[in-house]
């Protein structure tokens, strides 16, 4: 089988990708960041330890790899200012030593983490491969300058490479706001949603691993970027409803009304602005929460034949578990 190179090896998507991967029989090069960094012990993986940063390095652990998995990034966060540089240096230079590893290794088939983050922080309706990338934050832009450089590095080279635009990817981690929102609906901290029209995808993550195999098995791709997605949007109202009802949480008898929270989050902008301090509750909060991003994955569907088969509440009792176990063994 194939000698798959994985980098981000040990994070949240990484960890599935190598699993999946090992059991589907194909031979593993785990890059680590560093050596302290857990991998699976029940699982025969190569590991290797690589900053993406050192072409050096990096040229050392492609080298006799025939597909690459690049998933290694500085990920996007809120409070990141003046770090465009950081992304620059790991996004994108740190994309680019990996495509010059592969070339000189001859590695053929390159499969790159992306975000619909290119398209911009928000949607107007459904948008797909169609729509021109506006990427707005440092974040989004180095992913956009790394999905640039996939392209011209696979037309240049004649090697088969493809970005996937991924929306925010849920499992079982406590990375990432879908922890943070079970936790605070547990603890009654997190209040009520209003009926809210707007929609956004996610991405569950055994459907980013299905994916990743597609994209590692069929010979050719018709397009540059897809974008992955769950089979349809979600109102942001039903997921604080299912996961209040896994919960345990009764019904809520009363929803704030979106007035409020609009009202609440103006305050903790001027509680920030006064105080430079983190706030329950700011504008930018709020739109990421209540916003409109909604993405089509028909593309990859049509094209390569990726069918979803998770969806979010139908994945609820598995998340409830795994917050349950992480909390417990947290006290």
């Amino acid at each position: 089988m194939t000698k798959v190179l994985v980098t981000g090896a040990t994070g949240f998507l990484g960890s599935a990708l190598v699993e999946k991967l090992c059991r589907s029989g194909h031979h593993v090069r785990a890059a680590l960041r560093d050596s302290t960094q857990p991998i699976s012990r029940s699982l025969n993986v190569e590991t290797v330890v690589a900053d993406i940063r050192d072409a050096k390095k990096v040229q050392e652990i492609a080298d006799g790899c025939e597909a690459i998995v690049h998933l290694a990034a500085k990920v996007h966060a809120i409070d990141d200012s003046g770090a465009e540089t950081d992304y620059e240096a790991v996004n994108v230079e740190g994309t680019r030593h990996i495509l010059d590893a592969a070339v000189k290794s001859g590695v053929n088939r390159i499969v790159f983490a992306s975000s619909v983050k290119v398209f911009g922080e928000e949607t107007r309706g459904c948008i797909d491969e169609r729509q021109a990338p506006d990427p707005r934050t440092a974040y989004s832009r180095s992913k956009w300058r790394a999905e640039q450089l996939v392209s011209e590095y696979a037309e240049r080279h004649g090697r088969t490479a493809v970005s996937l635009r991924l929306p925010m990817v849920y499992g079982q981690t406590k990375n990432g706001n879908l922890y943070r929102m079970m936790e605070a609906i547990d603890q009654g901290r997190f209040p009520a949603l209003p009926r809210l029209s707007a929609v956004r995808s996610l991405l569950h993550v055994e459907n980013f691993v299905q994916a990743v195999l597609l994209c590692l098995r069929v010979s050719r791709f018709n397009r540059a970027a897809y974008i992955v997605t769950d089979p349809e949007p979600y109102c942001v109202t039903d997921l604080y409803d299912w996961l209040r009802a896994g919960l345990g949480k009764p019904h809520p008898r009363w929803r704030v009304p979106l007035w409020i929270l609009k009202s609440g989050a103006r305050c903790g902008d001027g509680l920030r602005f006064i105080g430079g301090r983190q706030v329950p509750l700011t504008t930018e909060q709020l739109t990421k929460l209540i916003g409109c991003a909604w993405y089509s994955s028909r593309a990859i569907e049509r094209e390569l034949d990726y069918r979803a088969t998770y969806s979010f509440e139908k994945a609820v009792p598995e998340l409830i578990a795994y917050y349950r176990e992480a909390a417990g063994s947290a006290c």
